[in-house]
């Protein structure tokens, strides 16, 4: 019995000592998650800053015209090596987009763009008609995902996410930056757009954008709710460290304020990005 006894006691003994050491590894796990999260949002929060930092001396170089050619965009850093992990970040001009808040103008000219636009990603001249009414009615939305309340299905949505977005207030169309779909829809000729391509290839004024003298000289005038321009940019990172991921997406709005240049984070978004929001080049 006393043998019995022995045995017993050194039993629980052992398991009391498994469940300790246990408890420890997982206590320890979770430090180490949580350093690497908080390594990956430091990370991924300086990405941001240099973004700011970017735009900010962008605006005040005073330059008349934005592209992917400007400071801001060059930037970029697609899955690099960083201490104990991988790094992706991209800036990108939100108005390179029709913003789907320009429908509460309710003008002719902005309902016939978003017309064409829900023709050429396949959405019916019916389900057009109910995103103006919903947006108007709303006095603008907060993102894609509200179409919802128009009956669209993310299918739907997620097509007219290649030409369209959501901003805060209704902006132009940035010919700089826009696809060629969207500025054949805006210029209402493919041969136009082509052109305007062209152009944005060969390159324009002192920051590489074309600006309005250059379209000029090209044959290309802006139409109505277009531009050269942008003061809304979208700023995306994705970090991975030691196997824990940060996703940072942010809206930051550029204006000239009190005499100086001026860039505010108007909303960020951890975790995955809202859909009007396009993805990153080349993703983690």
């Amino acid at each position: 019995m006393v043998l019995i006894n022995v045995l017993v006691i050194v039993m629980l003994a052992t398991a009391i000592l498994v469940m300790m050491i246990a408890s420890d590894d997982t206590d320890i796990e979770l430090s180490l998650r949580l350093r690497n999260a908080t390594q990956a949002s430091a990370v991924a929060r300086g990405a941001e800053l240099s973004a700011v930092a970017a735009l900010r001396r962008d605006l005040a170089r005073g330059a008349d015209s934005d592209s992917r050619k400007d400071e801001w965009a060059a930037i970029a850093d697609d899955d690099a090596a960083i201490d104990g992990g991988r790094f992706s970040f991209d800036v990108s001009d939100a108005q390179a987009m029709f913003n789907i808040n320009n429908l509460v103008r309710g003008d002719a000219v902005t309902n016939d763009y978003f017309a064409a636009l829900a023709a050429a990603v396949d959405l019916s001249p019916e389900k057009a008609g109910q995103i103006a009414d919903l947006v108007q009615t709303s006095r603008g939305i907060v993102g894609l995902g509200d179409l919802q309340g128009a009956g669209l299905t993310l299918a739907e949505i997620r097509r007219l996410a290649v030409l369209a977005t959501v901003l805060p207030e209704p902006t132009d169309v940035n010919l700089n930056t826009a696809p060629e779909m969207l500025a054949a829809i805006l210029l209402n000729n493919p041969g136009q757009a082509r052109k305007l391509m062209a152009a944005r290839t060969a390159g324009g004024g002192k920051g590489g954008g074309l600006t309005r003298e250059d379209l000029a000289l090209s044959g290309i005038f802006p139409p109505p709710g277009s531009g050269v321009t942008s003061s809304y940019y979208w700023a995306r990172s994705t970090v991975d460290i030691g196997g824990t991921s940060q996703q940072l997406t942010s809206l930051l709005y550029r204006r000239t304020m009190g005499g100086g240049p001026q860039v505010l984070v108007l909303k960020r978004w951890r975790g995955a990005a809202p859909m009007q929001v396009p993805p990153l080049p080349n993703a983690i």
